[in-house]
């Protein structure tokens, strides 16, 4: 295989693990799930609270793939290749309703 289809490749599954684990911890955080998992811990968190500092931690990694997504993508249309930004913008939504939920508390 040629060096830029290896690197295409690794990118798409960075990419790939990057949405799974943006729906991973979006969805307790979009239901507001309350229930804490370890209560004995020395800070036990909410689930919703847990999954809004991971989204936010997340992040600046998917922003980092979906921009070399976005350099490597061959497409005409700027539209396409403006797709490849969706990850991020998603996360970023989630992020700003985390950080927008937990000052109203």
């Amino acid at each position: 295989m040629k060096n830029g289809k290896v690197f295409s490749m690794i990118i798409l599954i960075l990419n790939s693990i990057g949405v799974l684990l943006l729906l991973f911890y979006g969805v307790p955080l979009l239901t507001h799930d309350t229930t804490v998992m370890n209560p004995d811990a020395m800070l036990p968190f909410e689930e919703w609270d847990r999954a809004g500092m991971m989204l936010t931690v997340l992040f600046f990694p998917l922003t980092i793939v979906d921009t070399l997504w976005f350099l490597m993508e061959k497409a005409r249309h700027r539209a396409v290749r403006a797709f490849c930004f969706a990850p991020s913008v998603l996360c970023l939504i989630l992020v700003l309703v985390y950080l927008l939920s937990a000052l109203a508390q």
